[in-house]
């Protein structure tokens, strides 16, 4: 199965974005390259509206990658 995300509306597409930056937050963290007060000093610094989704997304990658 295959989709074009060119196709998706700009909130799908930030949607997808945000997906993407917190798996890679979760991979880096399964490979050592980073920490988790790092990652979520990053998120901190992001706006209010994105904050709570990112660390859900964040700790529902790092569940993921962890078992």
């Amino acid at each position: 199965m295959s989709y074009n995300l060119c196709n998706l509306s700009r909130a799908e597409k930030y949607q997808v974005q945000l997906e993407y930056e917190a798996s890679f937050w979760a991979y880096q963290i399964k490979r050592g390259k980073n920490t988790r007060e790092a990652i979520y000093d990053t998120i901190n610094s992001r706006p209010l509206s994105e904050r709570d989704t990112l660390k859900a997304k964040f700790e529902k990658y790092l569940g993921l990658m962890l078992v």
